[in-house]
């Protein structure tokens, strides 16, 4: 995969253009050289962007109008194989959640219906006590047969939706129906390994034995055939990298939006406090529960990241998702 950029630099203009009326543009580049360099690539991109007319011109799909650029990411960390070739990088997003980036392991996200959301996490979260200290911090438990051999539905039919149930009502319908869309996914594909895990609301599926690049058709037509949802296919193709979120959503654990602090600064005090806050509130939750395992063993290089996303995310730690 390409390397996550190092310094980020944003250009902030307004401009009219003909019968468009005034554009309030933020324009960000980036570089691995230098800020210099990623002020030198915002200039280049927004001067780029007025010459061409505005945003309409350059993309009408009634998304913001820069999709095809990555937005600013505090690098936290990279992953590399042994030959050195750079296969994962953890990064912060814009609300302060740490994602997950890869190419070497296709990753999709199916969402849920967000109406019927089943209790809520008072009345529910406290079921995560159970497990011990080292089952809170890294998870817990087995991660799934070794071998990748089938393991098997785990029974989710009595948990509260919280906790990854099924819900109710509009939400357990199509719960059932995704959830027998991924089964058939695996048998379509024997060849291919299939982790699924229950989000707050939805699903995710890792993929071994996929080779897919992002971008790819294939990985177009295989994440399309489990309805993964269209803009995190639209940002994997434009990004060339998978993404999956490690951590909780802030506002799930009663945490201010990252992006409110108003700083991207690692060393400022600020920024400090909010990892150190959002980490706490972390500590008694999961991002998702793993359902099932089946086809063949991931490789070495597969292996390796996923089990850097079961470590972060705890999916057998019991805990409510956030």
């Amino acid at each position: 995969m390409q390397p996550i950029p190092r310094h980020w630099a944003a250009v902030r203009e307004t401009h009219i253009f003909p019968g468009q009326g005034p554009f309030a543009l933020t324009i960000y580049g980036s570089s691995d050289l230098s800020l210099e360099d990623a002020r030198r690539d915002a200039r280049e991109r927004m001067d780029a962007l007025v010459a061409a007319g505005g945003p309409e011109q350059v993309h009408d799909s009634g998304l913001e109008y820069y999709p095809s650029r990555r937005l600013p990411e505090e690098l936290l960390e990279e992953v590399h194989s042994e030959d050195g070739t750079l296969i994962a990088a953890i990064t912060r997003n814009r609300y302060g959640a740490a994602v997950l980036n890869t190419d070497a392991l296709l990753i999709c996200d199916v969402d849920l219906p967000q109406e019927d959301v089943g209790r809520s996490r008072s009345s529910g979260g406290r079921a995560g006590k159970r497990p011990g200290l080292l089952s809170r911090l890294f998870g817990g438990g087995a991660i799934g047969r070794a071998d990748g051999a089938t393991d098997g539905i785990r029974d989710a039919a009595g948990l509260p939706d919280e906790l990854g149930g099924p819900g109710s009502g509009e939400r357990g319908r199509v719960h059932a129906e995704l959830l027998t869309s991924i089964r058939d996914f695996g048998a379509r594909h024997p060849e291919l390994g299939v982790r699924a895990y229950r989000t707050r609301h939805g699903f995710r599926l890792l993929v071994s034995g996929a080779d897919a690049h992002p971008a790819s058709e294939r990985a177009r037509t295989l994440m399309a055939e489990v309805r993964s949802d269209p803009l995190y296919m639209l940002l994997c193709r434009v990004h060339d990298t998978y993404r999956a979120r490690l951590t909780p959503k802030p506002w799930r654990v009663e945490v201010d939006r990252f992006e409110s602090l108003g700083t991207r600064t690692a060393s400022a005090p600020e920024h400090q406090d909010w990892v150190r806050r959002y980490r706490d509130a972390s500590a008694q939750v999961a991002v998702c529960r793993l359902l099932e395992v089946t086809g063949p063993a991931p490789s070495a290089e597969e292996r390796r990241i996923i089990d850097l996303h079961d470590r972060a995310t705890r999916p057998e730690s019991g805990l409510s998702l956030a």
